[in-house]
């Protein structure tokens, strides 16, 4: 199948692009050539992304180089596995060696990086074929669409008008968009799960210390991480399987084995509690996303697993001690540049980091105290459940045109709370609200255990089986 028919027939069908695991099978059958799909990529990106701002910069020659090594590996049966000749992005807070790792600030807007980070590492050494680097709010300090920065702001696929979420906000929408068929992205207060469920594809926020973090622009101290981000669990779980390592390097990494991730595997005996409160009490979302999330619960049920509700402690909890703790840390890192280089940062990260200043010794202890009291809260509901399912988002995208300056104070961080206790969760498309755009679901599991939130995940996809309806830009 050359690259014509695959485009067109994308196009007839809207299967476009296909899942890491069908891009996989159909390279290993020879129906496809890594050249034939990074093309593909690359041809799409020309075509729709000056609507949607999802790159910084398109790597086009470095991945037609990297495709081409890809297909000679595969003709004298030397194949990396699953991810050789797959097109990824990588978000730009995130080092990719001789190019610009801007974090979309003018702060950095000369800062070429001397050398890969290890996910990115990783990443090519298992073949995955990097295709560009892609937008994030700057500094990857989330909050809402802004033109203030060194680059514009990415739109979401679904519906132009509308943002991704932030930070990895041009992660979700290249993935959405068929620009490339994965993207690495970094999470320390839902950075990742956000724009995975406003985009309608899947992403992990993993265990700290799973994902090594050296070579990433750091926005926190204690709760940055990087993760995958992709169409399926399933293709989560293939980019999870290459990232993840102990780095010897990495002050945060931590020695542990890499998990095995088993796709269509059984959800009898798996007990799952289901978070309802977060998103119909602690704060009522509206109908269509409170229905769409609700039926997670049912269909897992119907998968076999054993699901009642379950009660953590309130989510405004989590959100006060992460209000406190994220932007703290934050002006802690950027304190320097803030006082000599105030007019580089764009208004908004610079108004947001500015509130960091603010907090006391005293109220950022006091918030990592109740941390650990919410860890040790989770921690002990996980003791009689394997998984929790929960909203992986409580608003509708925001418009382009939003002006406001701290919309946290709309409706709380619901994804901070697994950041704060170091749980692993993945979000999944549970549905869509009654204007067509996408509904996320996050699952998290024991800390550690990113397999078994990836099994739950994964057994939802498939029982739904909508994964095909992609935005049609």
């Amino acid at each position: 199948m050359d690259r014509e028919t695959l485009l067109r027939r994308a196009e007839m069908t809207g299967s476009w692009p296909p899942a890491i695991s069908e891009a996989s099978r159909l390279l290993a059958e020879a129906q496809i050539t890594a050249v034939e799909l990074t093309e593909a990529c690359l041809e799409r990106i020309a075509k729709h992304d000056r609507r949607i701002n999802a790159f910084h910069r398109v790597l086009r020659d470095e991945a037609l180089t990297a495709a081409k090594e890809s297909d000679r590996r595969r003709e004298v049966g030397r194949s990396r596995g699953p991810l050789d000749g797959i097109p990824v992005a990588v978000k730009d807070v995130i080092q990719v060696e001789g190019q610009p790792c801007t974090a979309n600030s003018r702060l950095l807007e000369n800062n070429v990086a001397a050398g890969d980070a290890e996910a990115v590492r990783r990443l090519r050494a298992a073949g995955a074929v990097i295709v560009g680097l892609v937008d994030t709010y700057e500094f990857a300090f989330g909050g809402r669409p802004t033109f203030d920065a060194l680059f514009p702001p990415a739109r979401n696929p679904w519906n132009d008008e509308r943002g991704t979420g932030g930070s990895s906000s041009g992660c979700g929408a290249a993935v959405a968009a068929g620009f490339c068929l994965g993207a690495v992205g970094s999470d320390a207060g839902g950075s990742i799960r956000l724009p995975a469920a406003l985009c309608g594809i899947s992403g992990l926020k993993p265990t700290i210390g799973r994902v090594s973090t050296r070579g990433v622009v750091p926005l926190t101290f204690s709760l940055d991480t990087v993760g995958p981000m992709a169409w399926t669990a399933e293709d989560c779980a293939l980019m999870l399987g290459a990232m993840a390592g102990y780095d010897s390097a990495d002050p945060l990494s931590v020695d542990m084995p890499v998990p095995e991730f088993s796709a269509a595997a059984s959800l009898r005996g798996v007990r799952i509690g289901y978070v309802r409160h977060f998103h119909a009490e602690d704060f009522e979302a509206p109908g269509d996303i409170r229905r769409a999330v609700d039926s997670v619960a049912e269909i897992l049920a119907g998968c076999g697993a054993e699901v009642a509700e379950a009660r953590l402690p309130p989510l405004m909890d989590f959100h006060a001690a992460g209000r406190l703790i994220l932007p703290a840390e934050a002006f802690a890192i950027h304190e320097e540049a803030l006082r000599s280089r105030w007019r580089e940062f764009g208004p908004l990260a610079r108004n947001r980091m500015m509130l960091g200043a603010l907090v006391r010794a005293v109220d950022y202890l006091q918030a990592q105290r109740m941390r650990q009291e919410l860890t040790e809260a989770v921690d002990a509901v996980l003791k009689d459940v394997d998984a929790l399912v929960c909203a992986a988002m409580l608003t509708p995208a925001a418009p382009m045109d939003s002006a406001e300056p701290f919309p946290f104070l709309d409706a709380p961080m619901i994804n901070v709370a697994f950041n704060l206790t170091d749980h692993p969760a993945v979000t999944v498309r549970c549905g869509f609200q009654d204007d067509g755009m996408p509904v996320g679901a996050q699952v998290a599991a024991r800390r550690r255990d990113e397999a078994t939130a990836l099994r739950v995940a994964d057994a939802y996809e498939r029982a739904v089986g909508d994964r095909n309806r992609r935005p049609r830009l």
